[in-house]
């Protein structure tokens, strides 16, 4: 069984997007992840840990459950795999997650509660809702995602939040492509935002 080489547009989908984020400089270094759910199943096919977006290759990702073990390739997961694997189980809809430490959304999150919708544009796209997290962690802790669940569930259609000091979290029912492109849209919300604000 190999996986990936069966899911070769989701795989080619997860390093184009990875590659694209880095260029933007929405994440640097070696941090960051982003997941796919494998269809049909209940895998998903989640970045290593400590491998940077702009190196990441196809031995670089790794298939897990959604309880973050290993069912095919030699890295270690992401660290936040345990939270993916969460949000594919209570959410089936979901398809891909993208979560990157993009520089204004991380800075608006230090400040405010929730995203603050800078255009008309925005406000549809994020379902009016782009809450903030304060999971007081690097990595969320596990007794801490019915906090998140619970607020995705009180609000259908919601694709986005960010964890404060940390960075933002995007999903998406179509693509991991669909998915950067929301965290794009975060970005550039949250950099309006706080230009409107000085």
């Amino acid at each position: 069984m190999d996986i990936r080489s069966q899911n070769e547009a989701i795989v080619q989908g997860l390093l184009a997007c990875a590659k694209k984020l880095y260029a933007l400089k929405y994440e640097m270094s070696n941090g960051g992840n982003m997941s796919a759910r494998v269809p049909g199943t209940d895998y998903m096919i989640v970045k290593g840990t400590n491998v940077s977006f702009g190196d990441v290759t196809v031995d670089s990702l790794v298939v897990t459950d959604f309880d973050g073990n290993v069912i095919e390739g030699t890295i270690k997961p992401s660290k936040e795999a345990l939270l993916h694997g969460a949000l594919y189980r209570a959410f089936p809809d979901v398809q891909a997650i993208m979560h990157c430490h993009s520089p204004f959304a991380t800075a608006w999150a230090a400040n405010h509660d929730e995203l603050a919708f800078s255009t008309y544009h925005s406000a549809i796209k994020l379902k009016n809702h782009c809450p903030v997290f304060d999971a007081h962690s690097y990595v969320v802790p596990t007794d801490y995602f019915p906090t998140i669940l619970e607020d995705i569930a009180r609000h259908p259609g919601m694709n986005s939040f960010i964890l404060k000091a940390h960075g933002q979290v995007t999903l998406s029912s179509k693509s991991i492509e669909d998915a950067t492109n929301t965290a794009e849209l975060v970005e550039e919300t949250a950099m309006i935002a706080l230009l409107a604000a000085l």
